[in-house]
């Protein structure tokens, strides 16, 4: 199925049984589909114990960063904030303070493992900057190695904090198909504040590195849906107009393709094999039925592959 939507690889945080058949297949050579496996926080200190490190594995099978909850979703009104929700007195839920990220992030770092962390509201994307804050400090001190930290979402940050991503060498993974499905509740729950959700301009000005995804099986794994969404802040419907929703954070094309190809290969540290086509890169490519160079941005969703190809095999084909 995610051959046939053109994507050759993923970062997935699914089971553990999902991981033990991804070794079988890989041993087999039957997975043909590059995939970086993320490891549940409850699993940290099992994972230091046997030495698993971040980057650790094969070609097609590998392991990825360490996943953290920092708070809830935007939906139940469980994302921390530094100021309520509108019309509200919730703050939201902060599982998280400062220095247990920095000891979280010790841990890890010490060991060779990444942090991806799951931050919505922006007292939850603040409390996260200023564990890595201390996190960067310790892994100087100690000459470690600077892993490439994460947060997953990014979906508001306050205006102080916009830079603080790329101070730090911390990147955004974010998901454009969440701002056009989310911004009419982002309006309502966030008011003036949703001019901060979604910052994807806002946060490549300040040279932060933006990997694109999905959150599948929340939103389609689709990544068409998601271009059409980061390019024009609209949905595939139209809504909700034509200058889309906060249109001052579209980006182009080119900067899109780079968030959803050479940057995970970048958040995985195999950019000089992977994310784009260069000799001595992996030949994992898909054609598509239409340039989308050529086309109005409008219609980018309607986008579609024809054939995949990993690692030099053609793995699927339209017809």
């Amino acid at each position: 199925e995610l051959w046939k939507m053109g994507i050759t690889g993923l970062h997935d945080f699914d089971t553990i049984d999902l991981f033990a058949a991804l070794q079988v297949m890989d041993k087999e050579k039957t997975l043909n589909l590059r995939s970086t496996k993320g490891i549940p926080l409850a699993k940290l200190n099992h994972a230091v114990e046997i030495g698993l490190r971040s980057g650790f594995g094969s070609d097609h099978l590998r392991i990825g960063s360490v996943k953290v909850f920092m708070d809830g979703a935007l939906g139940p009104q469980t994302a921390a904030m530094i100021e309520p929700f509108e019309d509200s007195e919730s703050l939201g839920i902060l599982l998280l303070q400062t220095d247990e990220v920095f000891e979280i992030g010790k841990i890890a770092s010490q060991n060779g493992l990444s942090l991806a962390i799951h931050a919505i509201g922006d007292l939850a994307n603040r409390t996260v900057l200023d564990g890595y804050q201390k996190v960067r400090q310790f892994e100087r001190e100690n000459h470690l190695t600077a892993l490439r930290h994460r947060i997953e979402h990014v979906q508001l940050l306050h205006p102080k904090d916009y830079g603080r991503l790329a101070e730090l060498g911390i990147i955004a993974s974010m998901q454009p198909i969440h701002a056009t499905s989310d911004m009419f509740i982002s309006d309502r729950f966030w008011g003036k504040r949703a001019q901060g959700a979604y910052a994807f301009r806002t946060l490549l000005n300040h040279k932060t590195m933006l990997t694109f995804g999905s959150d599948s099986p929340v939103e389609t794994p689709n990544p068409v849906v998601g271009i059409h969404a980061a390019v024009t802040r609209r949905r595939p419907n139209g809504e909700p107009g034509e200058d889309g929703w906060y249109p001052n954070q579209k980006l182009s094309l080119e900067e899109t393709l780079h968030a959803y190809t050479y940057a995970p290969a970048y958040t995985t540290g195999i950019e000089q094999i992977s994310g784009t086509l260069n000799i001595g890169c992996y030949a994992d490519l898909i054609v598509l039925d239409q340039n989308p160079f050529d086309l109005p941005p409008q219609e980018l969703h309607q986008v579609q592959p024809s054939r995949t190809m990993v690692g030099g095999t053609w793995v699927w084909r339209k017809d």
